[in-house]
């Protein structure tokens, strides 16, 4: 059996990270039992310049692609790309682009039993398909209670331990020079980026499995 451990270097608020665990998912599945895989998610910020209060999406995108015509013409791609794996992106006028700092901390808390990957996805759901402000403390906090975190965890995860702890990894991630995402570290060794389709995933963890000799 081949051991593959997984670092996905992610945004909750990147729809190409939602698409491209989607699409990774897939191949893992399609792999089958062969392979056993170790999944970790390691923090980044899309938008670090956003307040904690947030920004209306369609402003800040809007400038960011440069019209307002240009984003929805990105918006419906994506729309249509996301549909192809099952995702549904929801988007509208009344929708927020959040500070994720929060969010990273609650994920690297769900880390410490086993529930990152579920608190990452629960993010991306309750985002794009919801429409939710996913930097709000309410919010947030409602969510990882659906995920399984207790009163004691979601207090760790307040504090500023795990805002210091995220600093960390992502200061550490800026060294390794690693500036989009989603970007995967597989086995510690091997760098792959962006959001593949599910066959080119699996064949890529295929040739890594036989290049590492796993």
């Amino acid at each position: 059996m081949a051991d593959l451990t997984i670092d996905i270097v992610a945004d909750p608020v990147c729809p190409w990270c939602y698409l491209g665990y989607t699409r990774l998912k897939a191949a893992i599945e399609h792999l089958g039992d062969d392979f056993r895989f170790d999944i970790h998610w390691l923090p980044f910020e899309l938008h670090p310049d956003v307040p904690n209060s947030g920004v209306p999406r369609a402003e800040y995108l809007g400038k960011k692609f440069g019209s307002q015509e240009k984003l929805n013409e990105v918006t419906h791609a994506l729309q249509n790309v996301g549909q192809e794996a099952g995702l549904e992106f929801n988007f509208s006028e009344k929708d927020v682009i959040p500070n994720t700092k929060l969010a990273h901390q609650f994920i690297a808390q769900a880390s410490r039993m086993n529930l990152s990957t579920a608190m990452m996805t629960a993010l991306f759901y309750a985002y794009f398909t919801l429409g939710e402000n996913i930097g709000d403390e309410t919010v947030i906090t409602k969510i990882a209670r659906d995920v399984g975190l207790q009163d004691e965890d979601i207090e760790d995860a307040l504090s500023r331990e795990a805002e210091l702890l995220v600093e960390e990894k992502m200061e550490r991630l800026a060294s390794l020079n690693i500036q989009s995402v989603p970007t995967y570290i597989v086995n510690e060794k091997f760098l792959v980026q962006g959001a593949h389709p599910p066959e080119t995933f699996a064949e890529i963890l295929t040739d890594i499995t036989k290049e590492n000799g796993a």
